[in-house]
């Protein structure tokens, strides 16, 4: 197969401008209606709707958003449109299941639907509506240049069209080029968001691929505190009983996307139900803090350097900040 149409798009990729991350979530829902099909075939012709690209991105924010409250734009007080849009949707979520905790957007859009089917439609046609103004003809721009990835008017309403050749290229280098689109999203999210993991962020939460790990391993370090006495309750200050302990992400796993000692606590299985992504008060990180100081003169090897390395950076102030922010 010809990888002339390929090196376009990497062209195209590397080289292309972007204070938001419209761009990138545009070139991934294309890869992604091609892959899953969601086109329609006139003769030598692929035809997308953007209302099928709008329905990818939108999936995008919403689980980037919802899941790890990832900023898209550097402009505190110029949100993009389309994250807006998104978060009209979180917001009815919430507002129809009464909490906050987050779900995957199948998931919310599926009990959406059940309760108001305008919304999400209504929603699909306001995102269609900015990406027609100011991200399909756009994409194709680099420095000097216009690259001849797919075809578009205004005049020819809300679609983009390409060979059938040229999206079978797509089909069949499509981890390639998501990887490439994937890593230039979260370099540029590293400029606003201080976020610890956010490539894994952007690689796995489009698919619903985030998984927790066993912290069987984590309870028996954290139980070393507790040598010689009954294990406490790092909340609640109480007792624990051997059948009832639970490790908690202090800073919520949510926002961490993952398990490091230093920010991990015994609790009772109860507590840990209704603690759910709830955000620490000020008196309970300083409280990790003073705990921290005691792992360090108590564990070995690994677990001690991981803890010294969080002492010596700070880590509790800095990731508590940006996940109140």
């Amino acid at each position: 197969m010809d990888t002339e149409y390929l090196n376009k798009w990497i062209t195209v990729i590397e080289q292309m401008n972007n204070d938001n991350t419209y761009k990138l979530a545009w070139g991934r829902a294309i890869i992604e209606c091609i892959v899953n099909g969601q086109y329609s075939k006139e003769n030598d012709k692929v035809i997308i709707q953007f209302d099928e690209i709008s329905k990818c991105m939108i999936k995008y924010y919403w689980n980037q958003i919802f899941f790890f409250n990832l900023k898209q734009s550097p402009y505190k007080d110029k949100e993009p449109l389309i994250c807006k849009y998104t978060e009209q949707l979180i917001e009815k979520y919430k507002d129809l299941t009464h909490h906050v905790f987050p779900c995957w957007f199948d998931v919310g859009i599926g009990l959406i639907n059940r309760y108001d089917q305008k919304l999400y439609p209504a929603i699909i046609k306001k995102v269609s509506n900015t990406l027609h103004q100011n991200v399909s003809w756009r994409f194709k721009n680099i420095p000097n240049r216009i690259m001849d990835l797919y075809e578009y008017s205004k005049e020819a309403g809300s679609i983009i069209t390409l060979n059938y050749e040229d999206a079978l290229c797509l089909k069949e280098y499509s981890v390639i080029i998501s990887k490439l689109l994937n890593y230039k999203w979260a370099q540029l999210l590293e400029n606003f968001n201080y976020s610890p993991k956010i490539v894994s962020k952007i690689n796995g939460i489009s698919n619903a691929k985030l998984k927790r790990n066993n912290l069987a391993k984590y309870k028996e370090e954290l139980l070393k505190q507790f040598a010689n006495v009954k294990p406490i309750d790092f909340y609640t200050g109480k007792e624990l009983n051997e059948e009832d302990i639970s490790v908690d992400h202090v800073i919520p796993w949510s926002y961490m996307y993952s398990d490091d000692i230093w920010n991990l606590v015994l609790t009772s299985k109860s507590y840990n139900s209704t603690k759910s992504n709830s955000i620490p008060t000020p008196e309970t990180i300083e409280k990790l803090k003073k705990r921290n100081l005691i792992l360090l003169s108590i564990l070995k090897g690994k677990m001690k350097d991981d803890i010294l390395i969080s002492i010596t950076n700070d880590y509790v102030d800095k990731f508590y900040f940006e996940c109140r922010l």
